[in-house]
């Protein structure tokens, strides 16, 4: 089973399958994560955004809330 035999082996092929197979979960699996870093960096910015105006005095403590719990939703 092998070139000696003049008989072909489909190892090569099954190895290249599995690694084909093994990059594509790889790529889906980062990008998911990477989608959900951005999703969670989102609402950061958000909180950073209204505590930035808050200390400017642009809003009040109240309004701050009341936008925190919209947002945030």
């Amino acid at each position: 089973m092998g070139l000696e035999d003049h008989s072909f082996s489909f190892f090569p092929f099954g190895a290249l399958y599995c690694l084909t197979l093994f990059c594509f979960v790889a790529v889906v699996l980062i990008n998911i994560r990477y989608r959900f870093r951005d999703y969670s960096q989102k609402g950061l910015d958000i909180t950073t955004i209204l505590k930035s105006r808050l200390a400017e005095g642009e809003i009040d403590k109240a309004e701050y809330q009341r936008l925190l719990e919209l947002l945030t939703k």
